[in-house]
């Protein structure tokens, strides 16, 4: 990278002129790193003009007082840059390299991940959000970290000195040389997962318990809703000692899959001395999705058009209990209501977010039997008859006739039938035609040969009907039967 640009020699000679003549001459900007074009920072408001971007190169740049909220500045170079006062919170940083900038009293807050602070002057400043993996390499302080995720950050030779740490993580992290006089920890996650509190004076200084303290953190399993894990449950213990620990009777993790609402994940460690530590952590587990059950309806029934069919959902939960329950969902069937429809339970959840089955029944609605015309039910045929002639009428379940459009388009689509079965011969079906003066469909059956004769030689006619899920017995009303029965003579 290219030096810093020295002033011009006529700038420099107008400069003294104007101080030997008294006039007084405005102060020329500060020069960024070359081939670098500077954003204009408002006094007033801070406001940046061209606004922040990913990847821009502000290095060497003048942005004290800049006020960039909410900016995406991922992978920008800011190395070296004045970032005194300036104010970036809620931001992107993340790759952001800010090698050698002056961060005094400035605020940075967002996502930060991979963040390169390494050597930045950073007296007073403000970090808050994700830094994992950041670059903190001799970054000078103080800093104030609040909540801060430092996971495996690099503050390898960082002063710290004086700086204000509280509740933040700092788990994997490199802090190799740094120091920290004088500096206020408190409630942090030192690198090796152990509490600051174990310690004499934070992160940096020595184990100041002689019995074996964990910090459990769960470090397996899936998050649900409400504070409650959907999964088996990993707890790490991250126990500290300053006796050695004794490894056989020191577990690094406990797993659990035990379900319930205060489920108590234990484990104790033994150190070199013989003193045992305890710990636990109580966690909500439920791994199970609520428990749903379809009513009402029966997958593979057929039903009469009129009678009450009233699907239902009942949705039960025996952890975390329910926090939505299944309602039905029908699907299919013909626009006046029968014909092939899918009721379906969906939405169950119960409250730690774990969804429920969809339980479905596929069933039928079509016209009831409304009775056989002719031949009067239980009758004796002629064999010797060329044809039987079929008539009957479709209904609701309560004996209303279906109106006499609908029963006329069943009649051109040809989807009702008649059929007769029985011994000795095949079944034999004829469409049927709907008949608008007689209100009636009307099938005519050619007489199949060999017939048998007699009362010991039972046939039957059956009324059937096609409403999109194919041909089924047309389902009685309360005064009809089908089929019916026919003898021969």
């Amino acid at each position: 990278m290219a030096g810093r640009r020295g002033r011009a020699p006529l700038a420099g000679f107008l400069i003294a002129l104007g101080l030997i003549a008294g006039v007084a001459v405005p102060a020329l900007a500060q020069p960024a790193m070359a081939g670098v074009t500077c954003p204009a920072v408002d006094s007033s408001t801070g406001a940046v003009t061209p606004a922040p971007a990913p990847g821009v190169d502000w290095s060497g740049c003048d942005l004290k007082g800049a006020y960039m909220p909410g900016a995406d500045l991922a992978s920008a170079n800011l190395s070296d840059a004045n970032l005194t006062q300036a104010s970036a919170l809620n931001a992107t940083l993340s790759d952001t390299n800010l090698s050698g900038a002056t961060l005094t009293n400035a605020s940075l807050g967002g996502t930060l991940t991979s963040i390169n602070l390494s050597t930045a002057a950073a007296t007073g400043l403000t970090l808050s959000g994700d830094l994992g993996s950041a670059d903190l390499q001799g970054i000078t302080g103080p800093l104030n970290l609040t909540g801060d995720s430092l996971v495996d950050a690099n503050l390898t030779d960082a002063d710290l000195d004086n700086s204000q740490i509280s509740s933040s993580n700092f788990l994997g992290a490199t802090l190799t040389g740094a120091t920290d006089v004088d500096a206020l920890w408190n409630n942090d996650t030192c690198p090796d997962g152990a509490s600051s509190s174990y310690f004499t004076d934070g992160c940096l200084s020595a184990i100041d318990v002689s019995t074996p303290a964990a910090t459990p953190v769960v470090t397996g399993g899936t998050a649900g809703q409400n504070g409650w894990y959907t999964s088996a449950v990993t707890v790490t213990w991250y126990w500290a000692d300053s006796n050695s620990l004794v490894a056989s009777k020191c577990p690094a993790t406990t797993t659990t899959a035990t379900q319930g609402v205060a489920v108590v994940i234990k484990a104790s460690c033994t150190d070199s001395a013989g003193h045992v530590g305890q710990s636990s952590l109580t966690e909500q587990i439920d791994t199970t999705p609520p428990t749903v059950k379809l009513t009402g309806v029966t997958n593979g029934a057929i039903y009469p058009d009129g009678l009450q069919v009233n699907p239902q959902c009942l949705t039960t939960d025996a952890y975390s209990g329910v926090a939505v329950r299944a309602v039905p969902e029908l699907l299919g069937g013909r626009p006046d209501g029968t014909g092939v429809l899918t009721s379906k339970c969906i939405n169950a959840t119960d409250n730690a977010g774990n969804k429920g089955p969809n339980p479905q029944a596929t069933y039928q609605i079509v016209y009831a039997f409304g009775g056989f015309m002719s031949p009067l039910v239980g009758s004796t045929l002629k064999a010797s008859a060329r044809k039987i002639d079929v008539r009957f009428d479709l209904t609701y379940v309560a004996g209303q006739a279906i109106p006499k459009s609908t029963a006329a388009a069943l009649g051109a689509t040809f989807d009702v039938r008649a059929t007769l079965r029985g011994p000795g011969i095949s079944p034999d079906a004829a469409n049927c035609a709907w008949v608008s003066k007689g209100t009636y469909f009307d099938c005519v059956i050619v007489m199949p040969h060999h017939v048998k004769t007699g009362r010991n030689h039972p046939y039957s006619i059956t009324a059937s009907e096609n409403l999109g899920g194919g041909f089924v017995t047309a389902p009685i009303d309360y005064y009809s039967q089908n089929p019916a029965p026919y003898y021969f003579r």
